[in-house]
């Protein structure tokens, strides 16, 4: 079944014109956009388990999972072009069209986040990864992309670093400790390549000592 824009599964692009992808963050909203066709090649794109075609300028996207009314709803994987280069990825939970529960995010540019979901926003226990060349799923473990790239692993509150976490850079050094709204707050302690390691207190990003 073929269909446009215009009645599109709400769950799988629009809902009166909105994507599905509603924050700044996600690089979705605008290649979802650029969808102009849809097409369930595969099951019941519906209620049920099925494959979803999505024709963009840069090539088809797919769906693959479960769908509850028309939504995305239960597991499944949205892969879709942000350009003839690159795609952007999210396998893992979602909830009435939106990102819900644990899923693993690759925006094709480098970032790849890896943990809970809430309302379409990082939220919860998880790892973001940045600067990687390139993302093949199951092929690396989080503890070696943790070892291997810069990466915070700890909480996150709407797509903002908060709580306790870690910050490590490629060359060993780190720093663990609180987080608010993305600055470091509060204590924490600065491991350096030597293996030295120093108490800090900051505030809403400033060092104070």
């Amino acid at each position: 079944m073929k269909t446009t824009m215009s009645s599109m599964f709400r769950g799988a692009c629009y809902a009166a014109g909105v994507t599905v992808f509603t924050t700044a963050t996600n690089i979705a909203a605008q290649s979802l956009k650029e969808v102009s066709e849809e097409e369930c090649i595969y099951g019941d794109c519906d209620s049920g388990r099925g494959t979803l075609v999505l024709k963009t300028p840069w090539g088809p996207g797919e769906y693959v999972g479960n769908f509850k009314d028309g939504e995305f709803h239960g597991y499944g994987r949205l892969e879709i072009p942000i350009s003839f280069l690159a795609k952007e990825i999210y396998a893992g939970n979602w909830a009435q069209g939106t990102r819900e529960g644990r899923g693993s995010h690759w925006n094709g540019k480098g970032k790849l986040y890896v943990g809970e979901w809430r309302n379409n926003m990082r939220h919860g226990q998880g790892s973001y990864f940045f600067n990687l060349p390139e993302w093949n799923e199951n092929e690396h473990t989080e503890f070696w992309l943790k070892e291997n790239f810069e990466n915070y692993t700890g909480g996150f509150v709407e797509d903002h670093y908060q709580g306790q976490g870690t910050y490590r850079w490629p060359d060993g050094q780190k720093y663990v400790g609180g987080f608010f709204a993305s600055d470091k707050h509060g204590e924490g302690t600065f491991y350096y390549v030597t293996g030295t390691a120093r108490q800090q207190y900051w505030q809403y990003g400033d060092l104070i000592r």
